[in-house]
This record gives C-alpha cells, structure tokens and sequence, in this order.
C-alpha cells in the first residue's frame, strides 16, 4: 500500500487494533487522538508518528493536528471516534442531539474536507462507523441512531460525489468491546444476556472491526463504495 493511513480515535479499542495490525504488516499510519499519554503509549508500541486533537469538532483543532502530514501521500482514512448516549426520547435534550451530531458527524466531515485533495491524489479510500441501531431500531437509542443515520447518509452521498478518485464505505457494528461500551458490559446481567441476543452468540471484538476496515481502506476492495457493513454477529439480519 502507498500512502499513510491516518486513524482518528487512534486510542479507542477500535482504532487501536487497527493501528496495531498495520503495524504488523509493516504499512505506515498517523495516529491522531485527544489524549497524549495514551497516544504516546501506541506510538511507542506501534512506532507510529501521532499528533493531538483536542477536539474534533473544532476546525482549528483539526488543522493543527494534521499540520505534520499536510505534505505527505495519505491514501487512507479511518475516523474511528464515537460515542453512546442511552436515554428515553422523553429524558433526552437538545444538547444530547447536537452533541453527539458534532462528535460523530461533524468531526468526521472536518477531516474529511481537509484531507480530500491528498485522498484524491492516492486515489484513497475513508471508513466511517454507524451503528446497527439505525436499521433494526432499538429502545433509548434515538440520539445515537440519529447521528449515526447521518453517517450512513453522508457515506453514500460522498461515495457518489468523490468516484472514482475515493471510494467511501461505513461500518456498522453491534455492540463491541469498546471504552464506550464497558459500562455496559461491566454489568454482570446484562453482559450474560447480550451475547444470546446475537447469532454468533458473542459480543464484538475490536479486532472484528479493525480488520473490516483494515480490507476496505485496501486494494482489495477497489471496487467497493457507498456500502454498509454489518459487522455485527448476525443481529441486523438473522433472528435470534
């Protein structure tokens, strides 16, 4: 592969794994995260160059830690940050909409525009991250599931867009071990009950996702874009 691959949320199980495994076949990223300690950990581990995002919804944020790669071939994009707001519709504000929408929307349209023209110039390839609440419906997931609909709609409005030059596809996962996700698997009965829920009869693993991306920001998936993904054990489709 020519090119780096850059790995917003680069410390999250997700993003991790992914810059781990990249590291394993000895192919280049750039991790971007907001915590330094934790970034200078994997950097050390991976030997990977990393800067900081403070905040991915803030443009000059965004700019400043992509200021060392402004020059370089990149010819990948992964924006693997995310969040989980569980709440009643009726307990829910305006502020939980909004931002969740920014976190997991606008932050990747932010890194998405700044580094469109060097994606284009690799004919490169970007990975978003949804969720398998946007297709199936869940209970206390419609702040979530709002934002994450906007990825699925911007992956395939892009997609259109960006052909041929970068193809654009979305992952979207059931839950998975995840910093998000540990509070909820921390719980003994629920953590019981939530693989039963899943044909595959497992939770997700990091891995499970990192190496989906891993194959669409690839080669070898060149003549794939637009798509959702369900990596997601069987639960947007099979019954159990």
């Amino acid at each position: 592969m020519s090119g780096k691959i850059v790995i917003i949320g680069a410390t999250g199980y997700t993003g991790s794994a992914l810059a781990r495994s990249y590291a394993n076949d000895n192919i280049q990223c750039h991790l971007i995260a907001r915590n330094e300690a934790e970034l200078t950990k994997l950097s050390a581990e991976t030997n990977f160059k990393y800067s900081v995002c403070s905040d991915v919804t803030n443009l000059q944020s965004v700019e400043e830690s992509l200021k060392d790669i402004e020059n370089e071939k990149i010819s990948g994009l992964a924006y693997c940050v995310g969040s989980i707001v569980l709440k009643s519709f009726q307990t829910t504000k305006e502020e939980d909409f909004i931002n969740t929408f920014n976190l997991n929307v606008s932050g990747a349209i932010h890194f998405i525009r700044k580094l469109q023209k060097q994606l284009t110039e690799s004919n490169g390839s970007i990975v978003l991250f949804s969720t398998v609440a946007v297709d199936r419906g869940f209970n206390m997931h419609s702040v979530i599931s709002t934002a994450k609909g906007a990825i699925q709609g911007l992956t395939t409005s892009l997609a259109a867009e960006f052909a041929p030059k970068i193809r654009i596809n979305c992952i979207a996962p059931s839950i998975t071990q995840s910093k998000m996700a540990k509070p909820i698997l921390d719980n003994a009965r629920i953590a019981e009950q939530i693989p039963l829920k899943h044909a595959m009869k497992r939770v997700g693993k990091p891995e499970d996702l990192a190496e989906t991306a891993k194959f669409l920001l690839s080669s070898n998936s060149s003549w794939i874009t637009g798509q959702i993904i369900h990596v997601d054990g069987g639960k947007n489709n099979l019954e159990t």
